[in-house]
């Protein structure tokens, strides 16, 4: 069955820009997606999830919205690719490989690097109050200074164990789900070079974690 976009009102609510951090999209837009009612209902709507504040975010009359309600959402499909709520506060997203499915805890952040100077160097200091890095050129004022902030991700990688989520964010606590197998995983990370703030490196070290604990 499907309903109209406009029904998505009664499951949104509008985005608080005081209380919310700076938002980083998981996608470079906003993309028509699909909403899967647990009623069986489908909603079509333009979706991004904002990884930041870990909410899905949907334009309703070109302003942007948050999802709510998400205990009667079933699943969503935004360009081929699978969320579903977890505790009605936020979203998997379930990456299924060659050798398992891999759930993303979706956790992206800007971290403050310090300011760009006139010459490009960064100054790290965190009192921008004391840089000063303006001029004049051509009788015209040039302010130079500029805030760089670098993208991270704080991702979490879940996986279903006898029907309950486990779950790592780093190579710590990715060996404690294969214990039998540290000796070859770190002889994989070491061959490949896995970055662990790349979340598609970190999805074929998952597959290949899973591949070798098929085995035994």
């Amino acid at each position: 069955m499907k309903i109209n976009a406009l029904l998505l009102i009664a499951l949104i609510s509008s985005l608080n820009l005081f209380a919310q951090k700076e938002s980083a999209y998981l996608l470079d837009n906003f993309i028509h997606g699909t909403v899967i009612m647990k009623n069986g209902a489908k909603v079509s709507a333009s979706l991004n999830y904002d990884a930041t504040n870990q909410n899905m975010m949907f334009i309703q009359n070109h302003e942007k919205m948050i999802l709510t309600n998400l205990e009667s959402i079933d699943t969503i499909y935004i360009n081929g690719r699978k969320f579903f709520p977890i505790r009605d506060s936020f979203f998997l997203e379930s990456r299924p490989l060659k050798n398992g499915t891999i759930y993303i805890n979706w956790i992206l952040k800007y971290k403050y690097q310090g300011q760009k100077g006139a010459y490009g160097q960064i100054s790290h200091t965190t009192n921008v109050e004391t840089i000063n890095t303006s001029h004049w050129t051509n009788n015209e004022y040039k302010n130079q200074s500029t805030d760089i902030y670098q993208l991270i991700n704080e991702n979490e990688y879940w996986i279903l164990r006898n029907g309950k989520f486990v779950k790592c964010k780093n190579k710590k606590t990715l060996m404690k789900l294969f214990p039998e197998h540290n000796e070859e995983i770190n002889a994989y990370i070491h061959k490949q070079n896995i970055d662990f703030s790349d979340a598609e490196q970190i999805l074929q070290l998952f597959d290949y974690c899973l591949g070798i604990s098929v085995r035994d």
